[in-house]
């Protein structure tokens, strides 16, 4: 089974809550709310989905997320696989969506894959750089230089104005600020940064020269965690909603349906 969780970004603080998870298992997609959504101020439920409690099932992948994914169609495609890292025949979305993130400049929805942790306890997770479109042009040139395999730096940035979590990446023999690691990663790695014993690595797993800034520099980590490592997925906001929903949640959820059976 693969599992991705959907984030939701409040407007005034900016903060990233989940508020959804998705998962493919054996041909079916099924989505369903996280106790995040209690927590997410002025968030709404997506079209169609409105019972916050209810799991959704569905042989195809649900639209809300099928339109952040480019059509197979599209001249671009297979080289927008090529820059994911996936087969070239790959039909697996959660696996376009894990590292995409699905991301569309008209909302404020990101998708994203838990690390994993195997059972020799080691955790690894795979992401592209981000803030490329921020870096001066002389990063972007080293990055452009960088190769599979070439070992990359985690550095804190506890005074980022934006994120006190924020993990930034430098390269090494040559030291250049190359961007950032993605905000739903960064408090764990903050925790792994200050354990000295977890072997915290970060390489070049492909670099996109050809590909737009986001998807131009992915990176891997791995790290080995200690027993009682809790990831951040598996914190209270992460957690399926289970028949204790809020009533003013219920009343929510019956007045967009009575919205929507109005406009069929």
């Amino acid at each position: 089974m693969k599992t991705l969780f959907v984030a939701w970004q409040q407007p005034i603080s900016r903060e990233w809550i989940p508020v959804a998870r998705l998962e493919h298992e054996n041909g079916r997609f099924r989505f369903s709310y996280t106790r995040g959504v209690f927590r997410a101020q002025n968030f709404l439920p997506f079209n169609r989905m409105h019972q916050l409690d209810a799991i959704y099932e569905s042989t195809s992948i649900f639209p809300l997320f099928a339109n952040r994914i480019i059509s197979k169609s599209r001249p671009e495609f297979k080289d927008y696989l090529r820059w994911l890292g996936l087969d070239t025949a790959s039909d697996d979305p959660l696996s376009i969506l894990a590292l995409t993130g699905g991301i569309r400049g008209t909302d404020s929805i990101e998708i994203f894959e838990p690390p994993s942790i195997n059972e020799n306890t080691v955790l690894e997770l795979s992401f592209f750089v981000r803030s490329l479109s921020h870096m001066p042009k002389e990063a972007i040139s080293h990055i452009g230089g960088l190769n599979p395999g070439d070992k990359l730096y985690l550095m804190r940035d506890c005074q980022n104005d934006f994120d006190e979590n924020a993990v930034a990446l430098r390269t090494g023999s040559q030291p250049f600020f190359i961007g950032f690691c993605p905000k739903y990663y960064a408090q764990d790695l903050n925790n792994l940064l200050s354990i000295e014993s977890t072997d915290l690595q970060a390489t070049v797993k492909s670099v996109n020269r050809d590909a737009p800034l986001n998807m131009r520099l992915l990176c891997h980590v791995s790290a080995k965690v200690p027993l009682d490592f809790v990831p951040l997925t598996e914190t209270d906001d992460f957690k399926c909603i289970e028949g204790d929903v809020p009533n003013e949640w219920k009343a929510l959820s019956l007045s967009l349906d009575a919205v929507l059976e109005d406009k069929v």
